[in-house]
């Protein structure tokens, strides 16, 4: 019993120092990895509405976007985008113009299986932007469905079809949203 004990303790001492060390790492690296989110973010609305000069974040219904402006007036906006694809949630930026017309989009973060589903971002050689992601632009969000205007990735029906079904419901609701 006093053996049983003493494992006890020494496995419960090793498991709090395991988690002190995990909780001061997380507390240290925190801010950079904030920082970190907040210029990729950054990045991705310039990609996507490049001709926009200032970029206001607001809220409506529960979705955040940004007001994309040019002098001073409005010419599209972009939308945070929350889809659940076969690895996990799929975050992603939507830019349209006022009409509701994809100017672009990137995937911010994803979790998707390597090699398949992770190819909704995959850049082929000779090309600036993923593939899978080109074909939104142009498109009018509302109109988005898989196999008709927006061809899958082969292996990853599951990540295409949360993709676009993300950027149509989003885009929908928040047009809805910012019309009233």
């Amino acid at each position: 019993m006093k053996q049983l004990a003493k494992f006890g303790f020494v496995l419960g001492t090793t498991c709090l120092a395991a988690t002190l060390v995990l909780a001061f790492t997380y507390q240290m690296t925190k801010p950079r990895i904030e920082e970190q989110a907040r210029l990729e973010e950054e990045a991705a609305l310039k990609s996507i509405l490049p001709q926009a000069e200032t970029f206001t974040k607001k809220e409506i219904a529960g979705l955040t976007y940004y007001d994309a402006a040019r002098s001073g007036r409005t010419i599209g906006y972009c939308v945070k985008v929350i889809a659940n694809g076969y690895g996990g949630y799929i975050y992603m930026m939507v830019g349209i113009d006022t009409s509701g017309r994809i100017e672009g989009l990137r995937v911010l973060q994803q979790q998707e299986t390597p090699g398949l589903g992770a190819k909704i971002t995959e850049i082929k050689p000779g090309e600036k932007e993923p593939y899978f992601l080109a074909q939104f632009r142009a498109q009018e969000a509302s109109g988005l469905e898989l196999k008709k205007n927006i061809d899958a990735i082969t292996g990853a029906t599951i990540s295409s079809k949360a993709v676009v079904d993300g950027v149509r419901e989003t885009v929908e609701k928040f047009l809805a949203e910012i019309k009233k």
